[in-house]
C-alpha cells in the first residue's frame, strides 16, 4: 500500500492555506478604502477559496453548509412574500391574503397547518421539516429491501415483524425504535481501541481533486440578479445548436450550471 509522508502531507497542507490566504487577499480589492456596497455586488469570499478551506478545516466530514454549498437564492423569498400579502403584520400569510389558487397555497403551506410561515419557505439544514423527511428517508430506505422507492406489505411486514420480535403487537417504545433507530456506535480501529475518523476521502486526495477540478470548477456560475452569460451549444444528439439569445425576452428559459456525474 502506497503511503504519503507525514511530513510532505503537512508541507502540502501548509500550501493550500497560502493560496487560501492568497484567493482571500485577491477577492477583496480595495474594501479598506472603499464602503461596503449592499446586495449582491458586496464582494464576497470566491466559492473555491470556500471549498479549499472547508477541505482543510473539516475533510471529508463535510456538512451541507460546508465549502460552497450554499442554500438556493431567490428574490421571491419570506420577506418578499409578507411585504406584498402579509396585510395584518403578523407574521403569517393566511390563504385570505395570498388571494391565489388553492394549489397555489398548498404548495406554499408544506406543512398543512393552513397558514404559509417563514418556516414554510426555509429550505436550509435548520429547517424542522426538512430535519423530520431526512429520518423519514432514512428509514424508509432500511425497509425498502430491493431499493425500488416503494414499500411493499411483505416488506412492511418483515419491519414489523423485526421491531415487535415475536409479539403480535407494537409498544410505543417498539414503534419509537421502528421509527427512529439508535445510530449505531463508532467502531475503533483495530489498533489503539480509538474512534475511526470521518469516513470518506483523505484530505490529500479532496485537495488533489479540488485543483484538477475533479469535484467542481474554480469559475462560479452567475449570482442573483446577474444577467446569464451568453452561449451557444450542440444539443445532446447534435441534431442542431442552441443559443441562449434565441430565446431571449420570449420564453421563460431555466438554466443549470453544475457538475453532475
Amino acid at each position: 500500500m502506497k503511503r504519503h509522508c507525514p511530513r510532505l502531507v503537512r508541507t502540502e497542507l501548509l500550501l493550500a492555506m497560502l493560496v487560501t490566504a492568497i484567493l482571500l487577499t485577491l477577492s477583496l480589492p480595495g474594501l479598506a478604502a472603499d464602503p461596503p456596497r449592499p446586495g449582491p455586488a458586496s464582494p464576497k469570499v470566491p466559492e473555491f477559496a470556500e471549498m479549499l478551506w472547508s477541505i482543510l478545516k473539516d475533510g471529508a466530514d463535510m456538512g451541507p453548509d460546508s465549502g460552497w454549498f450554499h442554500p438556493s437564492q431567490s428574490r421571491y423569498d419570506w420577506g418578499w412574500l409578507t411585504a406584498r400579502y402579509d396585510r395584518n403584520r403578523d407574521g403569517v400569510v393566511t390563504a385570505d391574503e395570498l388571494k391565489g389558487s388553492a394549489r397555489l397555497f398548498r404548495a406554499l403551506d408544506r406543512d398543512g397547518d393552513k397558514a404559509v410561515t417563514s418556516e414554510d419557505l426555509d429550505w436550509s439544514p435548520r429547517s424542522r421539516y426538512l430535519q423530520t423527511r431526512a429520518q423519514a428517508r432514512g428509514r424508509f430506505a432500511q425497509m425498502d429491501r430491493n431499493g425500488n422507492g416503494r414499500i411493499t406489505l411483505a416488506e412492511w411486514n418483515q419491519a414489523f415483524q423485526q421491531a415487535a420480535q415475536g409479539k403480535a403487537f407494537l409498544t410505543q417504545d417498539d414503534l419509537a425504535a421502528l421509527l427512529f433507530p439508535v445510530p449505531a456506535p463508532t467502531r475503533p480501529v483495530a489498533n489503539g481501541g480509538k474512534p475511526a475518523g470521518p469516513e470518506g476521502p483523505s484530505r490529500l486526495t479532496l485537495l488533489k481533486g479540488l485543483f484538477t477540478g475533479e469535484i467542481g470548477s474554480s469559475t462560479e456560475g452567475p449570482s442573483l440578479g446577474q444577467e446569464a452569460p451568453a452561449f451557444t451549444l450542440e444539443t445532446h444528439d447534435k441534431s442542431r445548436r442552441v443559443s441562449l439569445a434565441d430565446y431571449r425576452g420570449k420564453k421563460p428559459v431555466v438554466l443549470i450550471f453544475g457538475s453532475f456525474t
